[in-house]
């Protein structure tokens, strides 16, 4: 069975600002292993387009290194949702746009098999599939900096009538000091 799964990056303060992420191959051969287990990536418009304008050109470069070249390639074959009600076209291979989140198409991704769906960042494409309660697996990857301050906080835009318990599967330590944890919905 699919599930629907999340891969967030946030600082212990809070914030889920990209410019806070330390990327690298460690961190890249994580998340290329998440993703190898998916069928399709789903995004917010913010994200679809920095990933859209980022990784097919990776695959153009000669000089791209080889773990920034997997990643491309995966994402390439990858199908792909950019949920967004103001985009109007996409030029990424095997992606398309989607202008609402239908909870019973999320759904049918578990229903698929082991693939599933996965989100990458993407935080108020991950807000609205937590109020919906349709996320399986958060995959916290919390970064080794106190930001202080940015755009964006982790869940700000969460309204959950009620808490929401999750229970604590595992956690990798990178030598980066990212230290990402793995949490199931209960």
């Amino acid at each position: 069975m699919g599930k629907v799964i999340s891969l967030i990056n946030t600082t212990p303060d809070g914030f889920a600002d990209a410019q806070f992420v330390i990327v690298d191959a460690e961190f890249y051969e994580f998340s290329h292993g998440i993703l190898s287990d998916t069928d399709t990536v789903a995004f917010g418009r913010n994200t679809f387009e920095q990933f859209q304008n980022r990784w097919p050109a990776i695959l153009e470069k000669k000089d791209s290194p080889e773990w920034q070249v997997k990643m491309a390639r995966a994402l390439h074959d990858k199908y792909k949702i950019a949920y967004s009600t103001t985009l109007k076209t996409t030029t990424w291979n095997n992606s398309t746009i989607v202008q609402k989140i239908d909870a019973e198409q999320i759904d049918s991704y578990k229903m698929k098999g082991k693939g599933g769906l996965l989100t990458l960042g993407s935080l108020n494409l991950v807000a609205s599939l937590t109020e919906m309660n349709l996320i399986d697996d958060y995959y916290f990857c919390m970064q080794p900096v106190l930001a202080g301050n940015g755009g964006v906080r982790l869940f700000d835009k969460v309204k959950l009538n009620t808490p929401r318990s999750l229970k604590y599967v595992d956690s990798t330590q990178l030598k980066s000091g990212v230290h990402i944890i793995h949490y199931k919905s209960v």
